[in-house]
């Protein structure tokens, strides 16, 4: 095929228990362990004592077959040799080149269970993600360091350790931080707590970035896997899909954090777009109205849309709605494409198609920038 054109905001790679090596043993003893066929279950999954096991086969399933139980099959039947891409670099770049895509950004995935960790897990917390920081940087990406960008996990229960963790990481090369996606309740983002965590990020120019479902103290396979409800099954796609990106947006605005900082750079990643258009809509009109009616209050200066697209970049990766709404909304220098590698919802092997079938009818120049300018320039590689 044609030479790769396509910027991938969010991709993942699948961490082999190499990654873990880097953990001390006092620590490493209550996880991660990698079990086969643990009790109850069928297949390879990662576990930590006290926790839902993760299945590892689940994050290798893009462009797999999605029919009645084939995902099922994939999970039980999973090993390491099946598919080496999204753990071995060199095998990963034939990958990208088939599917079209020239650079991305890698976001975790069996990383991603360390934010099921609370309280006096912390420590292990902390030392999982410096082994996921270290290894992706040194062992990964390494490989291919100008189509290969990585970024750094943080910790939300320790903003002191985070602070240094992440000057650590920017002198090393991660091109960004990730912090989880969802609190506990009682904590929000706006919390004054974490106002040195995005003054550094600001003064530094590091962005931050928080990925679909993963939520700190929470296991991220609770309610996978198992019989529920229509109605549960609906609840959760809801929360992970929509309440969730609108829950941290609404305390990103609302609670100042975006007016306070205005130079901080803010990533939500495999959420699409849709959701967004509404909130803007709704959100701009009630503080209008806000600011009629009651003069008087604190209320923000700015508009809920004039600082999301000023500071937020949404990642999507099959969202035609979105896609259209793009210049209604004025957001055509805040999207960005993202083909998800390797997990369930990527785009992978069938990018450039499904690229094709978002796009028709949208310019070429916007179409350019969510699929490469918009990237390149917040990644600095244009």
């Amino acid at each position: 095929m044609n030479a790769p054109t396509f910027f991938s905001a969010d991709s993942h790679v699948n961490e082999p228990p190499e990654a873990w090596e880097r953990i001390p043993k006092n620590l490493r003893e209550h996880g991660p362990r990698f079990v086969q066929d643990p009790p109850g279950k069928k297949g390879l999954f990662m576990v930590f004592d006290g926790h839902e096991p993760d299945p590892v086969g689940m994050t290798f399933t893009a462009g797999k077959d999605k029919s009645g139980g084939a995902i099922r099959k994939v999970i039980e039947n999973f090993t390491w040799e099946d598919w080496r891409g999204p753990w071995d670099a060199n095998a990963r770049l034939g990958d990208m080149d088939l599917d079209g895509v020239k650079m991305e950004v890698l976001y975790p995935s069996m990383a991603r269970n360390f934010y099921s960790l609370k309280g006096e897990e912390t420590p292990l917390q902390k030392a999982g993600l410096i082994a996921y920081n270290d290894w992706l940087l040194d062992d990964y990406c390494a490989v291919a360091p100008k189509r290969l960008l990585a970024l750094c996990l943080l910790s939300a229960l320790d903003v002191d350790w985070s602070l240094e963790e992440m000057k650590r990481c920017a002198k090393r090369g991660h091109k960004g931080a990730v912090l989880p996606s969802a609190l506990p309740e009682g904590m929000s983002y706006s919390d004054p707590e974490f106002d040195p965590l995005w003054t550094l990020a600001q003064d530094m120019n590091f962005p931050i970035h928080y990925h679909v479902n993963i939520v700190q103290g929470r296991d991220r396979m609770a309610a996978r896997l198992k019989v529920i409800t229509k109605v549960q099954q609906g609840r959760n796609a809801v929360n992970r899909a929509i309440l969730e990106p609108l829950k941290l947006t609404t305390d990103l605005v609302f609670g100042g954090v975006l007016e306070r900082f205005p130079k901080l750079r803010v990533v939500l990643a495999e959420y699409d777009l849709a959701w967004l258009h509404p909130f803007i809509s709704k959100m701009d009109g009630s503080l209008q109205r806000a600011r009629s009616e009651v003069p008087d209050s604190t209320i923000l200066s700015l508009l809920p849309s004039e600082l999301i697209r000023r500071q937020m970049y949404i990642t999507f990766q099959d969202d035609r709605i979105g896609v259209l709404g793009t210049e209604v909304f004025n957001m055509a220098d805040n999207y960005m494409w993202a083909s998800d590698y390797p997990h369930g919802g990527s785009t992978w092997p069938h990018s450039p198609e499904v690229i094709e079938s978002q796009f028709k009818g949208v310019s070429n120049e916007i179409k350019q920038k969510l699929i490469w300018d918009n990237s390149a320039k917040f990644y600095g590689v244009a």
